[in-house]
């Protein structure tokens, strides 16, 4: 394999060693003013493809990665201002129309969402969509089965104490002083009114989960996740991040089946998504809690 890592053309390489400069892992040379492997080097190639994107004559190739997978880019089609204001105009969307989401417009999510930069390819991100309402009460169900549990062993010292020498101390206290309070309403809600508060009737769930063997798996499925959350708003959809379904479904063994998520797997983070219900005329400023140049 490592014989054929990099295939040259040496009668159209210009010999300008940029794809050598270019390597993060120092896996290329110049021999004789054309473009070769440092077979030494060669299994430290992560295979970036960053050479074969910069080289101006297409005389380099990886059989690794396919050639149709490399796209002529273009001039960016817009500037600061207007990817600023972009940004400025997404906000969270809990209120839906009662309307599906169409195959194609989720498709084109799904494609925006696998352009997310990852720490090494190929892509260690999967996503399950959940666009039957069905399904989606299904899940739902599931939910709040989960947190009338939780809710129950937090109502005992001896319940406190087993989910605070399970769950460590970080996660016991935001548990104890955010999830608890949020789930015994939301559960209130549900079997009072039929209320949905977790989903929140969202047309679309998407569920991001990731080989935990894999490098960066956390970092490429969060990445992949806000890639289709702004691809959604570019789409005219309304969407927000949801932080209390990934634990539930990582945990349940029933879920990881139905769902088809492997053992070795960890169910990161989730997105619902749908047509706002209302429109919103005006932003909130945001700011970062600090910043310090050094």
């Amino acid at each position: 394999m490592t014989e054929r890592l990099h295939v040259v053309d040496v009668e159209t390489c210009l010999g300008d060693g940029i794809c050598a400069e270019v390597c993060p892992e120092n896996v290329l040379e110049l021999v004789d003013e054309k473009a070769g492997t440092v077979m030494e080097r060669a299994q430290a190639c992560i295979g970036c493809g960053q050479c074969v994107a910069v080289c101006p004559t297409e005389s380099l190739t990886m059989p690794q990665l396919e050639a149709g997978g490399f796209r002529t880019l273009g001039k960016r089609p817009f500037g600061y201002d207007e990817f600023y204001q972009f940004l400025r105009s997404r906000r969270s969307v809990r209120t839906f129309k009662d309307r599906p989401v169409e195959r194609e417009i989720v498709d084109k999510i799904l494609q925006a969402a696998s352009t997310a930069p990852m720490g090494f390819p190929p892509h260690t991100t999967e996503v399950v969509v959940i666009d039957s309402p069905a399904e989606r009460e299904y899940l739902v169900a599931e939910l709040v089965a989960h947190y009338d549990s939780m809710i129950k062993a937090f109502s005992n010292p001896l319940g406190r104490a087993m989910v605070r020498i399970n769950a460590g101390a970080e996660t016991y206290g935001v548990l104890k002083n955010h999830i608890i309070e949020t789930a015994t309403f939301s559960n209130q809600l549900y079997r009072r009114d039929g209320v949905d508060r977790y989903t929140y009737d969202a047309p679309v769930v998407m569920i991001f989960h990731a080989d935990r063997w894999g490098i960066s798996y956390e970092e490429n499925a969060h990445l992949v996740c806000h890639h289709a959350m702004l691809a959604a708003v570019s789409l005219g959809l309304g969407t927000t991040i949801i932080g209390m379904i990934p634990p539930v479904v990582e945990r349940s063994a029933d879920l990881r089946a139905r769902y088809g998520i492997p053992k070795s797997h960890r169910v990161l983070t989730s997105l619902i998504l749908g047509y706002p219900k209302f429109r919103y005329r005006r932003g909130i400023g945001r700011d970062l809690a600090g910043v310090a140049f050094h």
